[in-house]
């Protein structure tokens, strides 16, 4: 029991640093921006924790905001987040490890491995199911459950609508068919399987799949969503682990098991050589088998995916000639996550940046003074509130029925009042007298005026 838990809290034999894994780390000046950075955006409603690595070595891990709708609980690094599509990378390599041990090869059609595979799709391939260039469209996507002859006519209906391997068109449901494909060429259930080729010998002692209990003593996030109510990471998103996702996400997991992912797929405990070469050979649409994989601006090679389910997003970055990556995990669906491990790709390789750093909360007093409902001479409605430490602004235009802009309030680098939409910044001008509380605001050459 002892080395069990000596094994949770620190992992410094294999990877060569020690860590206490329920606290933040930062390492050196670049360790300390992006935990400056991460900081900001949870000024401004990241919820999550980031690690990033290079050179084979963890320069920071951080956690910022809350792991519950309440804001009683606050992530750690080792807080569980579901990382929906990020699932279809697991999925890949489960059917490379079924390809080096020769129960199927990559141009099998997939009629080989599934019955009742209509006439107008025997052509299709394993690897174009892994490729989304099946020609099958994005949009057969309804079916669900646990009856692969139920949903297979339904996901296969129509057929190919271009020649399989000529177009690339991203395909949800190509991965649950592929979960079956794992199934029957093993001999075990896909999230056996997965478990028992992966997750063990990578050490991804935390990870699970939806619907299963937590681990114990492991903190497991609570999603905000934009589309719905909150969710546990744990809780299916869609009833149960059906065909509707299956093998295309409903893993859950956290920033440590997934450098030990990471230094997994480094080495060849879950893949030798010649099977990762064939994993990130990149094809149409710059995918591989379950990865994209391209050139950063400046050149870098990176491997990557995201994925976004109702109160999660994620974002999975390898940088192989750099040995390194970066995960960012979040529990709020609202935020732009991308943006966010750009940016921190910026600091982690010692780039220009491109992505504008948040601006810092406001303080209190300042906060109370805003707070209210703002109208133009045009009936647009400029409304004020706390959430927290957060002012978070909703606009609702007039002229356009149901539109809301969503953005927060902050203090810009010198200090003025901006309102910030992750993707742009506006200065906002105040008319305040006083302590009173603020009575006109101006922004993007519109004033609003408080009112009663």
């Amino acid at each position: 029991a002892m080395c069990v838990l000596l094994l949770c809290m620190f992992f410094s034999v294999s990877f060569g640093q020690e860590f206490d894994e329920d606290a933040n780390f930062v390492r050196g000046n670049i360790g300390q921006r992006i935990a400056d950075w991460a900081e900001a955006a949870a000024s401004v409603g990241f919820h999550g924790v980031i690690l990033a690595a290079r050179d084979g070595e963890v320069v920071a891990v951080v956690a910022v905001g809350s792991a519950d709708f309440a804001g009683k609980v606050r992530n750690t690094p080792t807080t569980l987040f579901e990382i929906a599509s990020i699932t279809k990378p697991f999925t890949a390599i489960a059917i490379m490890q079924l390809v080096e041990q020769g129960a199927l090869a990559l141009d099998d059609p997939i009629a080989k491995h599934l019955p009742g595979v209509p006439d107008d799709c025997r052509a299709i391939t394993v690897r174009q199911l892994l490729q989304h260039t099946s020609g099958i469209p994005g949009t057969n996507s309804r079916g669900g459950g646990p009856d692969l002859d139920a949903v297979l006519p339904r996901f296969l209906q129509g057929g190919p609508v271009f020649e399989p391997g000529t177009h690339w068109e991203y395909w949800n449901q190509g991965y649950a068919l592929l979960s079956e494909i794992v199934a029957r060429a093993s001999g075990q259930e896909y999230v056996t399987f997965c478990r028992d080729r992966i997750f063990v010998p990578a050490g991804m002692a935390s990870t699970r799949f939806t619907g299963d209990e937590a681990p114990e003593g492991v903190p497991v996030a609570i999603g905000r969503s934009s589309y719905g109510k909150p969710r546990s990471a744990l809780d299916h998103p869609y009833g149960s682990y059906g065909f509707q996702y299956r093998g295309m996400g409903g893993v859950v997991t956290n920033v440590w098991d997934l450098w030990r992912w990471d230094r997994a797929l480094h080495g060849e405990e879950l893949l030798g050589a010649a099977a990762k070469a064939e994993l990130f050979e990149p094809g149409l649409g710059d995918y591989a088998l379950g990865w994209f994989v391209r050139e950063t601006k400046g050149g870098r090679l990176v491997q990557s995916h995201g994925g976004g389910v109702r109160g999660f997003v994620s974002e999975v970055r390898r940088y192989p000639l750099d040995d390194g990556c970066l995960f960012v995990l979040c529990n709020n669906d609202a935020v732009p996550v991308g943006r966010i491990a750009q940016a921190l790709e910026e600091i982690l390789f010692e780039e220009a940046p491109t992505i504008e750093k948040p601006p810092a909360p406001l303080d209190e007093a300042l906060r109370e003074a805003l707070v209210g409902q703002y109208e133009d001479d045009r009936g647009n409605l400029f409304i004020i509130e706390a959430e927290g430490n957060l002012t978070r602004v909703r606009i609702l235009w007039s002229s356009s029925k149901g539109l809301v802009t969503r953005a927060v309030l902050g203090l810009d680098e010198a200090g003025g009042v901006a309102m910030y939409e992750w993707r742009s910044t506006h200065a906002v001008e105040l008319d305040r007298h006083g302590e009173e509380p603020v009575g006109v605001l101006s922004i993007l050459n519109t004033t609003y005026t408080r009112q009663p």
